[in-house]
Formats: structure tokens, sequence, C-alpha cells
């Protein structure tokens, strides 16, 4: 019997098939929850035999960590990234803006699907994904208060947690905009939200 316990089982590469499964699954895991999704449902969607999809991971718990795991690194790779090579934090924070609303528009934002799904993780994964998730809004946090003395720290979080909240909000209530009306909508509603002192 196959353990429900333990982060994902990949291949050495994302292979085509991998990437798929995982896409496949994001969709489904957030609008559908994970204890409504069946390795059936999943597979048939993806065109992929259920041996195929243990071959990249070892069951429905794993795929599930590694649908959040795998696109939040991203993000958090790339926020430091862009931290760290921008020294101005204007220019530094409207990257970050484009980059999430872009990840929000390509694929079921990582964040909507914790949280809808949060009970399905074992403890020592759901700990380390929440810490991945405060690294990655501490860079925003570590850009916008330069960019805001008027607020406190407790001030500058509250209001860089919303701002995740309207962005990731893109993936439900897009409405059939190309993503360039997308990016440059929520990009100018985000970049005010956060840097307009009153």
């Amino acid at each position: 019997m196959r353990s429900e316990k333990g982060a994902a089982e990949a291949t050495a590469t994302d292979s085509p098939r991998r990437e798929k499964l995982l896409a496949v699954a994001a969709e489904l895991f957030l609008h559908n929850g994970y204890d409504s999704v069946t390795v059936d449902m999943i597979c048939a969607k993806a065109g992929i035999s259920g041996p195929a999809l243990y071959r990249h991971f070892q069951n429905k718990q794993a795929l599930l960590i590694a649908v959040v795991e795998k696109d939040l690194k991203s993000l958090h790779r790339f926020a430091r990234e862009t931290v760290e090579s921008q020294p101005d934090p204007a220019t530094a924070l409207a990257i970050m803006v484009e980059h999430h609303i872009l990840s929000v528009i390509d694929a079921p934002p990582t964040p909507l699907i914790f949280h809808k799904n949060e009970h399905a993780f074992p403890e020592a994964d759901r700990r380390r994904i929440r810490r991945e998730m405060n690294l990655y809004a501490e860079e925003w946090i570590s850009t916008v208060s330069p960019l805001r003395p008027d607020l406190s720290e407790p001030q500058v979080r509250l209001l860089t947690q919303s701002v995740f909240s309207m962005l990731n909000a893109v993936s439900t209530l897009n409405k059939g905009l190309d993503h360039g009306a997308i990016v440059s909508t929520m990009s100018y509603a985000a970049i005010q939200a956060l840097t307009a002192i009153p």
C-alpha cells in the first residue's frame, strides 16, 4: 500500500508528461478540492494512465505537494533574485508585481490551492510550505517598507497580504481579457495600493 506521507517523488528532470500532470492536478485541486479529486480523474484529464502517474509521483498527496511547492519555490526565487539585483525598490516591486500576475494568469495560484486543501498536507509539509510562503512575502515587505515610510511594519504586512489576495483573485475573476490588459490593469492597481501615500 502506498504511503500518504512525504514529499513529491519526481523524475530527475521535469518531463512534459510530469508537467502535464502538475497542470491538470492544479486545476482539479483548486476547483474541486483534494477530497473530491481521484487519481482516475487526474489521469483521464491528462490523458495518462495510472501506472504512468505513479512513475512520477508516489500518490495523490505527493502530487498535491508537488503542485504547491513547484510554483511557490519559483516565485520566491524570482523575488529574491529581483530584490538582490535591483537597488531601486520601486523598480524591484514593479518587476515582482508583474511576475506574480503572469504566474496567476498562466496557472492556478499556489496560495489558493494550498489554503483550499491545507487539511490534506502532512504537518511537516504544511509547515515547510507556510515557511516558504512567509519568505516570499518577506521579499515584498522588505521592498514595500522603504516606499511607505508612513506605515508601520504590521501595516505593511497587512497591505502586502491584501494585495496578494487581490492579485490571486485574477485566476477566478478573469472574464476573457487578454494578458496585456490584465497585467496593465492589475499592475497599476497593485502598485497604487502598495505605494500611494495618502
